[in-house]
């Protein structure tokens, strides 16, 4: 009886102990690691942060503008015009998408019931990712600190444990593991939270766009009333409003633009497709070696590569942190060379885009023109990438670039029935 209790009482608990110091303990490394995604992560989002803050610019007047125009057109049944307007009119890349998904709604439901439906839908859609956008910012925001105080509380133990030992070495490297932890969890965490703050007012923002440009669009006040028109009170009737003058366009007038990107061997080209009102331009209006992503890995392989044999054959102690800086330069450089290249890219195509169409076509011998009457098919595949098909063949456009996501609805009013998501 006497061995049973004391197993109770010492036994027990302390297997209990031991089985909880194992699974901490073996928690660290992978705390650590999952760290050093939510950290990597973090950077990714706040790039990608940054780059959408300088293409975001938003202009409420032209918007509004753009729309009153596009609502006569539609009454008088010009589906190309109107959506060629709007998607001059409007720049954020969530308007820009409900502006292509309402095109394609437009023309296959002209019904009213079936299109109001449609288009209810079709603004819970973009909420949904609105949402689901937010959600790795948001998600890196709450778990980053909460993994990072993880990595300071598992290795107290150890160090505690070496204090009462009078191992300084083993205090020192635990105690540096912890506050490591909590400064890359608390970063990350920072990182993603800022982000979300910010991206959570720019979508709130484009969402009140959105309803308001359906609004303006689709918005029939005398049949939302409820009331039969033979019950309603005399209304006085108010002036006639002044007709919105539509000036007729000429032939070179352009009714969008559409940013692709070709691969070309080892070079990336930005091209822009410009739909006038005779045909589609492609005009190339940058391009380099620079631009392309495999280059650069082939540069990070073959300077690791080099350093690494230079270690391994000549001996020479290359520290771990200069060749992380290494390497993070090249990342850096990479970036900036990316950055200025679309920029250079945007600065053309908006040279480009006050130009006539002969001397587009003449700016880089490259460029060239497709009639739409040569044009029988068009497909755009889940990855973006556009393809024409005329009586020569198929011609390939490239992948169009998500700025310009918005912009394909130009093309829908432009080609009706030929434009193919594949």
């Amino acid at each position: 009886m006497t061995d049973v209790a004391t197993l109770l009482a010492y036994g027990i608990p302390h297997l209990l102990q031991q089985t909880i110091s194992i699974i901490s303990t073996n928690l660290l490394y992978p705390v650590m690691i999952i760290l050093i995604i939510l950290i990597a992560g973090s950077l990714i989002e706040l790039g990608g942060f940054l780059f959408e803050w300088r293409n975001r610019h938003r202009d409420l007047r032209r918007m509004e503008e753009g729309a009153v125009r596009a609502r006569v057109m539609l009454k008088q049944s010009d589906t190309k015009g109107a959506f060629g307007i709007l998607g001059q009119s409007c720049s954020n890349s969530f308007v820009h998408e409900f502006l292509y998904r309402i095109t394609t709604l437009y023309r296959a439901h002209p019904d009213r019931g079936m299109l109001e439906a449609r288009l209810e839908k079709l603004l819970q859609d973009l909420d949904f990712e609105m949402t689901k956008k937010l959600e790795r910012s948001r998600f890196v925001a709450k778990v980053g600190p909460m993994f990072g105080l993880m990595g300071t509380l598992i290795p107290m133990g150890p160090a505690l444990l070496g204090l009462s030992a009078g191992d300084i070495d083993a205090l020192a490297n635990n105690l540096i593991i912890a506050f490591g932890t909590t400064v890359v969890g608390m970063m990350a965490g920072a990182i993603g939270f800022m982000v979300a703050t910010i991206r959570t007012r720019w979508y709130r923002q484009d969402m009140s766009d959105i309803e308001y440009l359906s609004e303006l669009l689709f918005g029939d006040l005398e049949s939302s009333s409820g009331i039969p028109a033979d019950h309603r009170a005399p209304v006085t009737p108010m002036p006639a409003p002044m007709p919105v003058v539509c000036p007729k366009p000429d032939e070179n007038d352009h009714l969008g633009i559409i940013g692709t990107i070709v691969p070309r061997s080892w070079e990336s080209v930005h091209c822009a497709m410009i739909l006038t009102r005779s045909g589609l331009i492609s005009a190339k209006i940058a391009g380099s070696i620079l631009a392309n992503h495999t280059f650069w890995m082939g540069v990070i392989v073959s300077v690791n590569a080099v350093i690494i044999t230079a270690m391994m054959i000549r001996g020479i102690d290359v520290p771990f942190n200069y060749l992380l800086v290494i390497n993070l330069f090249i990342c850096a450089a990479f970036v900036v060379t990316i950055y200025s290249i679309r920029a250079r890219a945007r600065s053309e195509s908006k040279r480009l885009e006050r130009m006539p169409a002969n001397n587009i076509l003449a700016d880089d011998r490259s460029n060239f023109e497709v009639p739409y009457s040569d044009i029988k098919r068009v497909e755009i595949d889940k990855s973006r990438n556009i393809k024409i098909l005329t009586e020569s063949g198929w011609i390939e456009m490239g992948r169009v670039e998500k700025s310009s996501l918005g912009s394909l609805g130009v093309l829908h009013a432009a080609l009706p029935d030929r434009v193919v998501e594949v």
